[in-house]
Order: structure tokens, then C-alpha cells, then sequence
């Protein structure tokens, strides 16, 4: 009698949860776009991009602006440069020189030599003279990088005169003044390439008017 009534409540059981199912079923597999209670969305804005300080540009462009419109007397520097060795080599040295500012950082120019050199060892005694053109160009504010040919007409053995190229580079340390035609103190260190080749064939000396490979300056331009 028991499982005559059970049946009967077994399958009412089956028949009033089976739609539930079904309905469950068809949600799982429905696709998302048709899917109940779907979490809405949200658009990510994109991410705002600060335009870059143009501040840098702008003032480079106006120094830039500002050197072009510099009139021919403007970039012309004047000045000179002097140097002293004493000692075994004695050697003053007077330059006269001129430069003109090819762009804001390069500097081009040419320069006179007059040179009193006096050889302890070998009693020379003797004026040189000649010229020299040269490049400098500015690395940092303080620091220049400096190219230079340097031709000095001088005294050899039985004094016969003759002519000495020495091409140079180096660099300086330069301290702005803010002179009209002279802008800066340069302490200028150069190495002289053909010094050891400077050598008179008749004694053996070297005929370079500087006591070493080395020349230091202190030039105003």
C-alpha cells in the first residue's frame, strides 16, 4: 500500500522539478549575449598622455633664433694668447688672434706668433715667428675641445732658417669675462704630434721652440 502511494508522489516530484532543470540548463548553455543577469560592462577610458613641457624646445629654438640674427660684428672675437717657459728653455711667446662664431658652440679663427727662444745648452739665442689657424669647439660650458695647425719659421744649425708645421689638439678650461670682443679666459693644454720629429739633422736638436710635446696657454677670446 506504501509504495503504491510513493509512486504516484514520486513521479508528481519529477514532473514539477524537471522544468527548473530545464530552464538551467538552457541559462548554461545560451549564449552570453542572451544570458540573464549579465554584469554590465564597463569601458575603460583611455589613458589621458600630458603633452611633453615644451619649454626646453622653445628656448633652444629662441637661443638658436637669437645667434642667426647675430650681425657679422657680434661673433667676431679678438684677443690673444701668451705663454713662458724658463729655465733650460727660455720661451716667451706673444699671439695675437681672431676668431668668429661659426655656429653657438664652434669657434673658428687665425692667430700671429712672435717668439723670443733662447737654448742654454746650445747658445741659441733667437726670435721665431709665423701663424697658426685653429678650431675650438664647446663641449659643456667650462670645457672647449680645441684642433690647431701651428707653422714658426726657425733658426737650425749655422743659422739657417726654416719652417716647422705643428699640427695640435687639446682643450681648455674657459672662464666668461663678457667683453665685447673677448668672451672668455681659456687655460689651453695641446699636444704637439710632430715634436719628436722636430729634430735639426746637423746637431740633433730638437727645433721645436717648446721645451716638450706639450704646449700650455693662457689665451683671451
Amino acid at each position: 500500500m506504501k509504495s503504491k502511494i510513493l509512486l504516484p508522489f514520486l513521479f508528481l516530484l519529477a514532473v514539477l522539478t524537471s522544468p527548473s532543470l530545464m530552464a538551467q540548463n538552457d541559462e548554461y548553455y545560451r549564449p552570453d549575449s542572451l544570458r540573464k543577469d549579465q554584469p554590465e560592462r564597463k569601458e575603460i577610458p583611455p589613458v589621458e598622455r600630458k603633452p611633453q613641457d615644451q619649454k626646453p624646445v622653445l628656448a633652444e629654438k629662441k637661443k638658436l633664433a637669437d645667434f642667426e640674427d647675430k650681425k657679422f660684428i657680434e661673433r667676431l672675437r679678438l684677443g690673444g694668447s701668451f705663454g713662458l717657459s724658463l729655465g733650460t728653455v727660455t720661451n716667451i711667446n706673444l699671439s695675437p688672434m681672431a676668431g668668429y662664431e661659426l655656429t653657438e658652440k664652434l669657434v673658428g679663427g687665425v692667430g700671429a706668433t712672435i717668439m723670443y727662444f733662447r737654448y742654454k745648452y746650445y747658445d741659441i739665442n733667437t726670435a721665431y715667428y709665423g701663424g697658426r689657424a685653429f678650431m675650438m669647439y664647446n663641449v659643456i660650458p667650462p670645457v672647449n675641445i680645441i684642433g690647431e695647425f701651428e707653422a714658426l719659421n726657425v733658426e737650425g744649425s749655422y743659422q739657417k732658417r726654416q719652417w716647422l708645421g705643428s699640427p695640435m689638439a687639446g682643450a681648455s678650461y674657459s672662464q666668461p669675462i663678457g667683453g665685447k670682443f673677448i668672451k672668455a679666459v681659456h687655460l689651453t693644454a695641446l699636444y704637439n704630434f710632430s715634436y719628436d720629429s722636430q729634430i735639426d739633422k746637423y746637431s740633433g736638436q730638437n727645433l721645436s721652440p717648446y721645451g716638450s710635446p706639450f704646449v700650455f696657454r693662457v689665451t683671451f677670446l
